[in-house]
């Protein structure tokens, strides 16, 4: 008997394995036959650590003496304007109030009083552990650690922020781009289109349009607006590609209508991948939750008696 159940347990185990990992598997590969777009290289996604990687990558060349700082302070800054978070100079009011850091200057602000705290809490706590239950002196080092975390901490939100919002600006152009390519088409000049669409509520990118429409009505140059959206948003490719292509046919003249065509219909595109990248997502994260349910289920009715008809045999023995 104590055989079955042990063998019935293997095999629910088996099964929870399975499905934590199969789902994973599927999702790699069809991830895998999507294209490959620039932007995905240029920002990782923050689930992972590859955020991690051009910091430490700027860190070691700024103690080599290679201007590495500079690096650093160009891409945190490119981050900090892509997540919308950017409070600049003039500026009457944040772009948004609930941003932890606004500034470069705020932001290794927050790094070293995160790193500092965290650090001094780890080394603290581990130290009162040691002396409790008497390991060496040494190991409260460990909780530095802590501190590391800390650090880079402000890397991994602004990171998630920045993402973020770059999906939002791509699923809004799925929508968007095609309605403007409608109005030019209707007769109306691209002002006066950009002007009808910002009137009425909209996302990030109707709020990238509004930015270039405000420099416009400011200095009377719309190319100008436009290269301040580019600058705002160096990290969303699909929107600067748009800006980029609308930016030569007003200063070299041509169709605005061919171009925002081509761009309506890239953006769809980009638009039904990104929903079905979310909804490979969320499948996943829904069967490891019930996989992680089904575990506990089965570790409470197969391999919990069954563990237990063992030890109480074996203490018979």
């Amino acid at each position: 008997m104590e055989v079955l159940l042990g063998f019935l347990a293997a095999l629910s185990f088996l099964a929870v394995f399975g499905a934590f990992t199969l789902p994973r598997r599927r999702g790699v590969r069809a991830q895998a036959e999507e294209r490959v777009l620039p932007e995905q290289l240029q920002l990782k996604e923050a689930r992972g650590l590859g955020f991690l990687m051009p910091t430490l990558q700027g860190l070691a060349d700024a103690l080599m003496g290679r201007e590495g700082t500079a690096g650093i302070n160009t891409r945190y800054l490119a981050l900090l304007k892509q997540a919308d978070w950017y409070w600049g100079p003039g500026e009457p009011a944040p772009p948004n109030p609930d941003a932890p850091f606004w500034n470069l200057e705020t932001m290794w602000a927050a790094k070293v009083f995160r790193g500092l705290v965290l650090g001094l809490g780890g080394v603290l706590f581990l130290g009162l552990l040691s002396v409790a239950v008497h390991l060496p002196p040494i190991s409260a080092s460990l909780g530095l650690l802590a501190g590391v975390a800390g650090f880079f901490d402000p890397d991994a939100q602004v990171a998630e922020a920045a993402d973020r919002r770059r999906r939002q600006i791509v699923l809004e152009m799925g929508y968007k781009v095609p309605e403007l390519r409608v109005y030019v088409r209707s007769g109306r000049t691209f002002v006066s289109a950009l002007r009808y669409i910002t009137s009425r509520p909209g996302g990030p990118f109707v709020k990238e349009l509004h930015r270039a429409l405000v420099v416009h009505d400011i200095t009377a140059d719309l190319e100008r607006g436009l290269r301040a959206v580019m600058e705002h948003n160096r990290l969303c490719e699909p929107l600067v590609n748009l800006c980029a292509d609308l930016l030569a046919v007003l200063t070299e003249g041509g169709e605005l209508a061919p171009v925002l065509e081509t761009h309506a219909a890239a953006a769809q595109h980009e638009q039904r991948r990104l929903l079905r990248q979310q909804g490979q997502e969320n499948t996943q994260q829904m069967t490891y939750v019930v996989a992680f349910t089904t575990l506990i289920v089965m570790f409470l009715l197969i391999a919990g008696p069954a563990l237990w008809t063992v030890v109480v045999s074996l203490g018979g023995l």
